[in-house]
């Protein structure tokens, strides 16, 4: 686990220049500017200071809702005062209470996507937590995930998320598989991070 400077330092990082630098905005937001349907609803988990969760929801799609939930409080507190700075009305950030047991909370419209980045490998136990994730979304519901390279070196990304705290590219896809999702594509050893989009059956 990180210590909490480490974990302010590193939540201020996903939402510099120097993260958009090295994953380019359009790493998450091209699936969703292909979308033909309006009323899409999105769920950034895991949402940090809500940099992939203002992306998406600024994306000029008619109807879009996204959802963003994080279970620290401090995070929270920055995404909902940006959200009232930039003015975003179709931004609803939320409080989990924590992720060993994952509840979504019953007001929550059912999603048609799911974006999870870099939190998985943030979970205590991933192997119990995407599972209850992957249970309260429905059938069809769209993941995108996108977690850092375990063998891949990085000056800032080796301090705030050493080797040992990420998920082994195999490994992960073999979690995403066994939690009930269908991989529909996988993207590793070109960049600093891999990629995983997956459907539930």
């Amino acid at each position: 686990m990180q210590h909490a400077e480490e974990f302010v330092e590193y939540q201020k990082y996903l939402i510099s220049d120097q993260r958009e630098k090295l994953i380019l905005p359009q790493h998450y937001t091209a699936q969703l500017s292909r979308e033909v349907r309006e009323d899409l609803n999105v769920l950034d988990f895991g949402c940090g200071h809500g940099y992939v969760a203002m992306l998406l929801a600024l994306l000029p799609l008619k109807g879009l809702r996204v959802y963003a939930c994080d279970t620290d409080e401090e995070c929270l507190d920055v995404l909902w005062g940006r959200i009232a700075e930039r003015g975003v009305k179709n931004l609803t950030a939320f409080h989990l209470p924590n992720y060993s047991q994952i509840y979504l909370p019953g007001w929550l419209p059912p999603v048609d996507y799911v974006f999870c980045s870099f939190s998985i490998s943030t979970l205590e136990h991933p192997d119990i937590g995407l599972p209850q994730l992957v249970k309260h979304v429905a059938k069809g519901t769209q993941f995108s995930f996108t977690e850092w390279e375990s063998e891949r070196s990085h000056p800032a990304i080796d301090i705030y998320v050493p080797p040992a705290r990420r998920i082994v590219f195999a490994d992960f896809k073999q979690l995403v598989e066994e939690s009930g999702l269908k991989i529909l594509f996988e993207e590793s050893g070109k960049q600093q991070y891999y990629s995983v989009r997956a459907v539930k059956d």
